[in-house]
């Protein structure tokens, strides 16, 4: 009796405003947009035939949208599995120290954080000076309002989530296990991929489903340093429902977006669980 007393609280916050939001959406995704009212109650499929029966729509907003998600995210992963693997070996003073500056992206507002960002990525900004002071470029490259400066800022807002997740599953990895691939003659990278990889699995999964979703549904990036075109599937639902006051379409493209996002990560789940599996009876 005590434990759904303990989840009463909980689970009515999770119907008040997750529920009952995702209902109402559900619901206005079936009603018609009037030009110059807010809408009218119907029951149609217009809304999701004009998006999914569009090929502009599904190649230069669903598919540009997961693929950005999928570059960002997978550059999320490259970087921050080696940040895992060091701070793991760390202690002490030096551990906090680089803990810290991983949630640091975390601990700034995000409307903050960007305009940051912005003051880095303009043409005469820090980056540009620093990249042209080492040699790498001879002339200021384009970041503000262009992909690279969006994918630049997903990746490092989505890279703590990465580290923190895989850093939970490298501390639980029992240190015998690495060393004694060592002895029988393994090298690092070896050793690496035949216990550090198989046993962070399930760290990396959970990064992955929460950087992808980030990535996925990503707003106030593109918004304030991509292109007025940018086409990702969250800065369109925007431009739906408070420019173009189509709440219905804006609406019907969420279910769309949320969808699409479950699908991908129940593919991606069971992909993992394969590999999983195959790893087990490998080992066998």
């Amino acid at each position: 009796m005590a434990a759904p007393l303990l989840l009463a609280p909980a689970m009515v916050a999770l119907l008040i405003f997750v529920v009952m939001p995702l209902l109402w959406v559900g619901r206005t995704s079936f009603n018609q947009g009037v030009d110059g009212a807010y809408m009218v109650s119907a029951l149609t499929i217009d809304n999701y035939v004009r998006f999914l029966g569009s090929p502009w729509y599904l190649i230069n907003t669903l598919w540009f949208s997961i693929r950005i998600a999928i570059i960002a995210t997978a550059i999320s992963v490259l970087l921050g599995y080696p940040v895992a693997l060091y701070i793991a070996q760390t202690r002490g003073l030096q551990k906090s120290i680089l803990m810290t500056m991983v949630l640091a992206p975390l601990l700034i507002g995000l409307v903050t954080l960007v305009y940051g960002w912005i003051v880095i990525f303009r043409g005469g900004g820090l980056l540009n000076s620093l990249m042209i002071a080492i040699g790498v470029y001879d002339e200021p490259v384009r970041y503000m309002w262009d992909l690279k400066g969006v994918i630049i800022l997903l990746v490092y807002i989505g890279m703590p989530y990465i580290v923190l997740s895989l850093l939970d599953s490298i501390e639980r990895i029992n240190p015998s296990f690495v060393e004694a691939a060592r002895n029988v003659g393994a090298n690092r990278w070896r050793a690496f991929w035949s216990i550090t990889f198989p046993l962070t699995l399930p760290g990396l999964y959970a990064g992955l489903v929460i950087v992808f979703t980030l990535n996925f549904s990503a707003f106030a990036v593109p918004l304030m340093v991509g292109a007025n075109d940018t086409q990702m599937i969250g800065l369109v639902i925007y431009r739906e429902a408070l420019l173009n006051n189509d709440l219905p379409f804006a609406s019907s493209l969420s279910v769309i977006m949320i969808l699409a996002n479950a699908t991908i990560l129940t593919g991606m789940a069971f992909l993992f669980g394969k590999l999983i599996l195959n790893r087990l009876e490998a080992k066998r």
